[in-house]
């Protein structure tokens, strides 16, 4: 998929040369975006001021959205004497992209527009034991279906998955040597079976991804914490999503809580994901809420985030006394750092926060700031 959004179908398998010129005004390209998927038209005086670039910039940068038909004028008003000011809204219909999250017992797909909304969803059974190629047939099957909902460009299939996944090679790493799945070249498969870009990652990466797109800068240093059918993390530190060097950052599941608990599937004992699962298997709320609340303390003091995002769908069942305890637990562990302070927020995308976060990716592999430096000067 090309960085910048050119059309998908033409572009998966190859990357598009681009020089300076081309990543700067990318750069500006999806700052403007950012800034108008908040959902208030935008003015052009008010894009220059916050965005630190001129008005003559931001003309140009408009010109090129709107000729791409991903933005457009929404009406002008009046302050006082002079020219009228004109206001600029984005296109949500201008794109679409679907998402899909794997589950060991469900495939759970939707089509999202240009700001992440969801436009479809559908949900589908399938067996633990499934072998791959009849996996990706179900997923495949999936896809095309989604794949028919929705106004505007399809841009590409977004996969969020159980367990460690490399994603630039697309490749299930599970969690045991048992996993049926692991070493799976998905997105490989996939790429063969659809006529479309396909990005396969971690489900609490892609669920990270789409609470940061539908909401620009609010979660720039922020950790989102995942309870489904097991316990994982994501960061995004400065703005970006971290990965890691092994592409396995955020495996809080697998990281011990308890010297010598529960046997763990990973070979250990006492993990956080088998305290979690089996606390609740034993209708023990109030011990899983206490091994969540280590888990997200423990993120908090070691990589320093200001936002906590919660989601999954263990966690919306018991979401009452879970947020109480993970709150009660960072204001008894940060007592002491007096200038510190931790917002915990609950996911309101519900069980369509994986699949649509999936999604969320492809549009922010398109149209998502890059890491280049946003300000004055180029256009």
């Amino acid at each position: 998929m090309s960085r910048r959004g050119g059309r998908a179908g033409e572009e998966h398998d190859q990357v598009r040369e681009t020089g300076p010129l081309d990543r700067v005004a990318g750069a500006h390209d999806a700052a403007v975006l950012a800034v108008a998927r908040r959902g208030e038209p935008v003015a052009r005086t008010g894009l220059a001021e916050e965005l630190q670039v001129t008005p003559q910039a931001i003309s140009k940068i408009l010109a090129r959205l709107m000729e791409r038909g991903l933005m457009a004028e929404a009406g002008s008003y009046s302050a006082g004497p002079g020219k009228p000011t004109t206001l600029y809204r984005i296109v949500p219909g201008s794109r679409r992209a679907l998402g899909l999250h794997l589950t060991r017992s469900r495939v759970h797909g939707v089509v999202t527009d240009l700001t992440g909304e969801v436009l479809e969803r559908r949900t589908d059974e399938i067996d633990p034991g499934l072998p791959v190629p009849a996996l990706v047939d179900a997923l495949a099957a999936s896809a095309r279906e989604l794949a028919g909902h929705g106004e505007g460009e399809l841009l590409g299939l977004g996969v969020g998955t159980p367990g460690p996944v490399d994603p630039v090679e697309g490749v299930l790493h599970g969690s045991s040597p048992a996993d049926v799945w692991s070493g799976a070249g998905i997105r490989d498969l996939l790429l063969a079976a659809l006529d479309m870009p396909v990005l396969v990652d971690h489900d609490s990466r892609a669920a990270l991804v789409g609470e940061s797109w539908s909401q620009p800068g609010l979660l720039d240093d922020a950790a989102l914490v995942l309870a489904e059918d097991g316990l994982g993390a994501a960061l995004r530190l400065g703005a970006a999503i971290v990965h890691g060097a092994h592409a396995r950052a955020g495996e809080v599941g697998h990281t011990v809580v308890r010297m010598g608990g529960r046997p763990c599937p990973c070979g250990r004992r006492g993990c956080a994901e088998a305290e979690f699962l089996g606390a609740l298997a034993e209708g023990d709320d109030a011990a899983a809420a206490e091994v969540l609340a280590t888990v997200v303390l423990n993120l908090v003091r070691l990589v320093d985030v200001d936002r906590v995002v919660l989601g999954g769908r263990s966690l919306y069942t018991h979401h009452a006394v879970m947020m109480d305890t993970i709150r009660a637990a960072l204001e008894e562990g940060l007592r002491a750092g007096a200038r510190v302070h931790v917002e915990v927020l609950l996911s309101t995308r519900g069980v369509d926060l994986i699949a649509a976060g999936a999604a969320c990716e492809v549009l922010e592999h398109e149209y998502g700031l890059p890491t280049a430096l946003v300000g004055p000067g180029a256009g």
